[in-house]
């Protein structure tokens, strides 16, 4: 009977914990789309990463990105890894093109 209860117990807490807690394998698809008062939608990304997160809050994942303006698209290859700790995360990221770029971002998220 304990041991059923210490189980059901352990079975529940595991199911409401957030799932970046979790560490395995994942897919992230995302659309980046830019946008201007004058000029509308000019163009942006659509990433399909596949990707790995750890149980001390770090991840990796990398993909294909459809790049695309109004008027042309490309694909090239992107990806991000990151840490979070408690509150703060970081991140940094890549995208190939006709120049390597590399982007870095920080900040915290408080949840409530």
């Amino acid at each position: 009977m304990i041991k059923r209860l210490v189980f059901g117990v352990a079975a529940g807490a595991a199911a409401l914990a957030p799932s970046s807690a979790l560490a395995g394998p994942y897919v992230n698809p995302e659309l980046n789309v830019g946008a201007g008062f004058d000029d509308g939608i000019s163009g942006g990304s659509l990433e399909l990463h596949g990707g790995y997160s750890f149980a001390n809050g770090a991840y990796v994942q990398v993909g294909p990105a459809l790049m695309f303006t109004t008027s042309d698209s490309e694909f090239e290859i992107s990806g991000k890894a990151g840490q979070s700790w408690g509150p703060a995360y970081g991140e940094v990221s890549f995208m190939t093109g006709d120049e390597l770029s590399i982007g870095f971002k920080a900040g915290a998220k408080w949840e409530f």
